[in-house]
């Protein structure tokens, strides 16, 4: 699919539904991590969701990441069977990761105390296992993708993360005592179901041969292909070297991503049940960047990487393309940093009230509320990296992409040295400044990456000419008002001091409609297009239709119900 309006329409739609898909998720997950707190020790709750999810997450990112981001980059001019050779090549990959993951998990790691968490070694072969089958279905999934269907993902991950959900809290409710086995067995069963049903999805596809755009058309060409005379399948050569680049670059992004995780069981600097404190607190303070950011992210990549051909100076590309890329950045990027900021506004005077509904006061106390505040200003860097990564990925070709590998082994190395020593001398509190200070230095060497290939160009996305005082006085305004019902009020009534700063908020959203009206507009086209498709028009005159009062909002805010 090579028309620039289809893949910006494609684009924004995957990253609508992978919003809604994200938002479902991380509400699921909120209430179960209330429900399993309650219901098991801080320690084993660490070694669910770090010690493990950490090797599930490790293992996904090396066996399937690299050569997932080159397949998406094909442009329909590599030979199809070469590319699903590329990702088969993912589940060749996965074993020997797997071998390597089982071996630092069992031996190299200090082991859990077995009164804390029995059937532990169960629960890495479980994790490793579902690695493994969840990477044997990447030919479909990149084939969806390349399609653009955004609801089939949306709704097989949906129905995967709420199998294991509910499957976890119903094992933990009735054997508490075996959580980490349990954790495993919920995740392995999702891992087969996600899989079974990609590949159920194109055998009703292919049966019924109604979509004459798809690029195979027998089941049997999901699998690898053999050419005569060679050992291993062939796969393109540009897309194999795009992707040995990303799979160097994976282990180093592993280590920054997750690096606090491994800090934190390779050295003694925090016990397990201060791991469970964090590891709850990192959810919730984290929440925006996974359930907007993220998808935002893989959507705009997968758009960037459509739109522009790698290696290709600015002035080489097609020009209209350039002009529709440069527009797409530099609107996303301002939306997403007036998000930001309306996170920390609310999120300073808010994270103690948070924490005290989630857990009671065994997590606001103490340094709950310091490790939520910084959360808040951590987003800012994360919103900002990652559109900035989205689209230096994207259009990087393969020796730049290595260089990129270059920098970030120095990254990694400041930013391991720096947790270390920020954690020692703070606490947990350590491992936040030091992610800051790692997406600080990517930042600066993406944005000097896309301001050196705009320079020569009449295009400039990073001349952001929206920030000005009006938005940051609304800003520091409510926060001070916030700051001062959080004293005042709070001790008095919880309830008062949220409702407070709800009209806050809405107060905000008033008298910066015009900035964050593109976000309004999206939202109200989400909900009219939600609404038509459930109870089609309605009744014009009932004021309960969602239609009519998305109408009478634009109205308001705007002065008129056109866009």
């Amino acid at each position: 699919m090579s028309d620039p309006g289809a893949l910006k329409k494609g684009a924004l739609t995957s990253a609508t539904y992978d919003t809604v898909l994200q938002i479902g998720l991380r509400i699921m997950s909120f209430v179960l991590n209330a429900f399993i707190v309650r219901q098991v020790s801080r320690e084993s709750f660490a070694v669910m969701s770090v010690r493990l999810h950490l090797l599930y997450s490790t293992g996904l990112l090396l066996s399937r990441e690299a050569f997932r981001r080159a397949a998406l980059s094909s442009k329909g001019n590599k030979e199809i069977y070469k590319v699903i050779n590329l990702l088969w090549t993912g589940t060749l990959v996965s074993l020997p990761v797997g071998l390597l993951g089982w071996y630092i998990w069992m031996y190299v790691m200090e082991q859990p105390p077995e009164s804390v968490t029995r059937h532990y070694s169960y629960g890495v072969l479980l994790i490793l296992t579902s690695v493994v089958t969840e990477v044997i279905a990447e030919v479909p999934f990149v084939l969806a993708e390349l399609q653009l269907w955004s609801k089939t993902k949306v709704v097989i991950e949906g129905v995967m993360q709420l199998l294991r959900s509910l499957l976890l809290a119903l094992f933990v409710f009735l054997w508490p005592m075996h959580s980490v086995l349990v954790f495993g067995i919920s995740q392995m069963l999702g891992s087969i179901v996600y899989s079974a049903s990609y590949y159920i999805v194109f055998m009703r596809a292919l049966r019924r041969k109604e979509d004459s755009s798809l690029p195979i058309h027998e089941f049997n060409q999901l699998l690898p292909k053999w050419s005569n005379g060679k050992m291993l399948p062939e796969v393109d050569h540009e897309l194999g070297l795009l992707s040995w680049s990303f799979f160097k670059q994976g282990w180093l992004k592993e280590a920054l991503t997750e690096g606090e995780h491994y800090i934190m069981n390779f050295f003694p600097l925090i016990s397990l049940n201060q791991q469970g404190v964090y590891q709850v607190v990192n959810n919730l303070g984290s929440l925006a960047a996974r359930l907007v950011f993220r998808s935002i992210e893989a959507a705009a990549y997968k758009y960037f990487a459509q739109m522009l051909y790698r290696g290709k100076s600015i002035k080489d590309q097609d020009q209209s393309r350039v002009a529709e890329v440069s527009r797409f950045f530099l609107s996303l990027f301002s939306n997403l940093i007036l998000v930001s900021l309306l996170i920390i506004t609310f999120g300073w005077s808010y994270s103690r009230t948070l924490l005290q509904i989630y857990g009671g006061s065994q997590l606001s106390d103490d340094d709950g509320t310091l490790l939520m505040r910084a959360q808040c200003f951590y987003v800012v860097f994360l919103a900002v990296n990652g559109i900035t990564e989205a689209y230096t990925f994207a259009v990087m070709d393969d020796a730049e992409l290595s260089r990129y590998n270059q920098m970030l082994v120095i990254f990694s190395f400041v930013y391991m040295g720096c947790a270390v020593f920020f954690t020692w001398c703070f606490g947990a509190v350590g491992f936040i400044l030091a992610n800051a200070l790692n997406m600080g230095l990517r930042i600066n060497h993406s944005l000097r990456f896309i301001s050196d290939q705009y320079k020569d160009s009449e295009y400039q996305p990073l001349q952001i000419d929206w920030v000005s005082g009006r938005p940051f006085f609304v800003f520091a305004s409510c926060l001070a008002l916030t700051t001062v019902s959080e004293a005042v009020v709070y001790p008095r009534s919880i309830i008062l001091h949220i409702i407070f700063g709800f009209l806050c908020l809405i107060l905000v959203a008033y008298l910066l409609r015009m900035e964050f009206k593109p976000v309004f507009e999206k939202l109200f086209d989400i909900l009219d297009s939600c609404t038509r498709k459930l109870i089609g028009e309605g009744s014009p005159g009932n004021m309960l239709n969602p239609l009519v009062i998305t109408k009478y909002l634009r109205r308001f805010l705007y002065g008129s119900t056109k866009k």
